[in-house]
């Protein structure tokens, strides 16, 4: 006799929901959109206090984890955690991308420099800023409006 028979007075038993771990913890979609804001605040406040060759290494090893969490986790997310994976790794590659080009821009026309230190200073406000609207967001488990969008 096939298990399938179900009758209106015996159903089949039902299987018990797969529940996240609560909270900020790591396995939650919350916690992952939480440490991947906190990464990116991170790497661009270490980006721009740790601007030696050795202790820069630091920011860049933040802002790699932070890429690599966002990137592994950018489609398999629920849809509103999809929307800060997106922003999240977007705020890092255009930051990183106009600080390179703003401290390239230092070293070959050096006059020029205290240009490129006020280039990395609005980089690395934009990109806090916008990070930081990102986490509130995300412990409000809340999409962001326009995830590749520049302002928020």
């Amino acid at each position: 006799m096939p298990s399938d028979n179900v009758t209106p007075f015996r159903r089949p038993p039902k299987k018990p929901a797969v529940r996240q771990q609560g909270g900020l913890g790591l396995k939650s979609h919350r916690g992952k959109v939480v440490l991947a804001h906190l990464l990116t605040i991170a790497a661009f406040l270490l980006n721009f206090f740790l601007t030696t060759v050795p202790w820069s290494f630091i920011s860049l090893a933040v802002a790699v984890a932070a890429v690599l969490l966002v990137y592994t986790n950018r489609g398999e997310a629920m849809p509103w955690a999809n929307t800060h994976h997106e922003h999240a790794l977007r705020t890092l590659i255009i930051g990183y991308a106009i600080n390179v080009l703003a401290s390239l821009l230092g070293m070959i026309l050096g006059a020029l420099a205290i240009v490129g230190f006020y280039i990395t200073v609005a980089v690395t406000i934009w990109a806090v800023v916008r990070a930081i609207i990102g986490l509130v967001l995300g412990v409000m488990r809340k999409p962001i409006p326009n995830p590749k969008g520049w302002l928020v």
